[in-house]
């Protein structure tokens, strides 16, 4: 039962998440004039449904919570009606296809604004500098809070290991806060047996809350960590095969935000600060069927000066859709895999 409830939790919270982008693609469509048939939160039969008097937009509740469409007269099948999707400017099809994954950044931002204004986030702070080591005898001492590396200021706890990772030289440049003042040390590194790096710390996590208009810059900023790591990720599994246990289905993720609603809200909020960006990073991609792939086949449209036509378009879309839903499948398999 408790596995029942949480990932119920977890359906409706991707729900929302994915209703967030399909609001994008509705709300701009409508302002460019674009006939829309449908809107719709979930998927199955209709629960509630109503065609709207001043629009003339059906609005949807449907039965399985997995997500949610918007359904453009026009957008797969040629019509002609010339406020049908396939026949208005390519700008106004490429901004509202662009509105669904943007809708999904702006999610993101306005939540980690929220959660670095209220909660904070984790900095280093120095444990204990190991006797004998680099650190120690460059003056590093117990309570120092890292703030720089390498020239790189520190806001989060993330930023210091990047950019312990991307140095390549042989020493390391911190800042460390001490009694309010700000400290600089070059630190050489020793090398263990095993080859790797080490300048003989322990550190711990702090809680360092922001300011309210401080956490605005900030949350771009974690926005781009966050992306940075997604592509990173994604450039192991294509390039390498690597990493395909980063990677979860709608159950997997559903499981996980249903584990963070037993933990705590803060958990839940930043957990769905990673899971909007996800959606945006991911539609983004140009793979057929998906919007960065639907922006790359507008982008042809607009240098041969015509689209392609509907019935190729239709096959390099359902090429891509037999991909993804394969994918899907094999992760979803993990997923069930995993909770048995």
């Amino acid at each position: 039962m408790d596995t029942v409830f949480t990932i119920l939790c977890g359906l409706l919270l991707l729900t929302a998440l994915v209703t967030s982008h399909e609001f994008g693609h509705f709300i701009v469509g409508k302002a460019c004039g674009i006939k829309i048939n449908e809107f719709s939160i979930g998927f199955g039969p209709k629960l509630i449904s109503r065609v709207s008097k001043k629009d003339g937009i059906r609005y949807s509740v449907r039965l399985l919570p997995l997500g949610g469409y918007v359904a453009f007269l026009g957008e797969d099948d040629a019509d002609d009606d010339p406020n049908a999707f396939c026949n208005v400017p390519v700008w106004k099809r490429a901004l509202t296809t662009f509105a669904g994954p943007f809708f999904n950044i702006l999610v993101t931002v306005l939540i980690s604004i929220g959660v670095l204004a209220f909660y904070g986030d984790y900095t280093p702070v120095i444990q204990e500098a190991t006797i004998g080591m680099p650190a120690y005898e460059a003056g590093i001492e117990a309570g120092d809070r890292i703030v720089g590396v390498d020239g790189q200021k520190i806001d989060f706890i993330t930023e210091f290991s990047l950019a312990f990772m991307r140095n390549e030289n042989e020493s390391v440049a911190l800042s460390v806060e001490r009694d309010g003042e700000i400290l600089d040390f070059d630190i050489p590194f020793a090398i263990d047996e095993n080859g790797d790096k080490k300048i003989g710390i322990l550190y711990m996590q702090e809680r360092h809350r922001f300011g309210f208009f401080e956490s605005i810059p900030l949350s771009f900023k974690w926005m781009g960590i966050l992306t940075e790591e997604m592509y990173t990720t994604l450039g192991d599994l294509f390039f390498r095969g690597e990493g395909i246990e980063n990677f979860a289905g709608p159950v997997g993720s559903a499981t996980i935000i249903g584990a963070a609603v037993r933990s705590s809200f803060e958990t839940v909020l930043r957990l769905l600060t990673m899971l909007s960006l996800n959606l945006a990073v991911m539609n983004l991609l140009p793979f057929p069927a998906l919007d960065g792939g639907r922006l790359v086949l507008l982008l042809i449209e607009k240098i041969r000066g015509k689209a392609l036509p509907k019935e190729k378009e239709a096959i390099i879309n359902l090429v891509g859709l037999v991909v993804l839903f394969g994918f899907m499948i094999f992760l979803t398999y993990k997923d069930i895999v995993r909770l048995f």
